[in-house]
């Protein structure tokens, strides 16, 4: 599926650009609540794109207060990459100061995490 984006400037319809992605990306991680995270592939699935390249916008991020990308982690529970500052021991913190529920072998439990599509619905 091909995300399409109506032009209001040149009043057309367009194929989404990356920066349309990143923008789409940065709006599904303000709905995640505090004490809840969503996936890499929860994001990708909703866009029809490789979980990867949601990994590769998100790192873009450079307005973590704004846009908390720390909420962002992989399917198996695991936390995934951290290019902020303290790597992914400070996202930890992160996640455990907003209430996400941790088990013993350091994975979020998943009662935490949703699905990008219940968050839009």
């Amino acid at each position: 599926m091909t995300i399409l984006v109506y032009n209001v400037e040149k009043g057309r319809i367009r194929k989404a650009t990356l920066k349309d992605y990143v923008e789409i990306v940065k709006a599904f991680m303000q709905l995640i609540p505090e004490g809840m995270v969503s996936t890499y592939g929860s994001i990708a699935k909703t866009l029809k794109i490789n979980p990867k390249l949601v990994g590769k916008i998100v790192k873009m991020n450079d307005e973590p207060i704004i846009y908390p990308c720390h909420r962002i982690i992989k399917n198996n529970g695991c936390f995934g990459g951290y290019s902020g500052p303290g790597g992914t021991l400070f996202k930890r913190k992160l996640l455990e100061f907003e209430g996400v529920k941790i088990s013993k072998n350091g994975k979020v439990l998943f009662e935490c995490i949703s699905e990008i599509m219940d968050l839009i619905r």
